[in-house]
């Protein structure tokens, strides 16, 4: 019985190990038991979708918020009052990015700003691949609007130079 002591400790605290990094993936619920949209960031994204990934970092949407000047965010706004932080961060006054420092993996237009928060999609997907059944995933279609960020009508390049 000795013998077997390691080996049921071992598969005992690599089951806890396992529950702990599921639920740090895993949705979480607000008070009515609805789940709510949880942000996981582009990296979380590269370990399924590698070739969508590589082609958004060499896109300008992963190298937004660099574009931003200090006041605007230090504001979220820039001298006319139009929030910056919206458009060029993920998931800002949906639960999530709130900042630099808390939220770093939501600095810059991420795969969740068009596609929306992928914490269900990664529970979704984690669900079929540990029951080996296919799944259509509904989780991670979002109406994309590109104008909600692209507005024709505003001229970027006459109010901030460049492009």
């Amino acid at each position: 019985m000795s013998g077997r002591a390691p080996i049921i400790l071992l598969i005992v605290i690599a089951s806890i190990v396992v529950a702990g990094m599921a639920a740090s993936i895993l949705t979480t619920t607000d008070v009515d038991g609805q789940e709510k949209a949880t942000y996981k960031g582009s990296d979380k994204c590269k370990s399924c979708h590698k070739d969508q990934y590589t082609a958004w970092k060499e896109m300008k949407h992963s190298n937004a918020f660099a574009a931003l000047k200090p006041e605007q965010v230090a504001t979220g706004k820039d001298d006319k009052g139009r929030a910056c932080i919206t458009c060029h961060t993920t998931g800002y006054g949906e639960g999530g990015f709130t900042s630099a420092d808390a939220t770093p993996k939501l600095v810059n237009v991420g795969c969740e700003s068009c596609h929306g928060a992928g914490g269900a999609h990664v529970k979704t997907m984690l669900s079929a691949m540990m029951d080996e059944t296919e799944v259509t995933d509904k989780h991670i279609s979002r109406d994309v609007n590109c104008q909600g960020c692209h507005n024709p009508h505003i001229q970027y390049g006459k109010i901030y130079g460049g492009e």
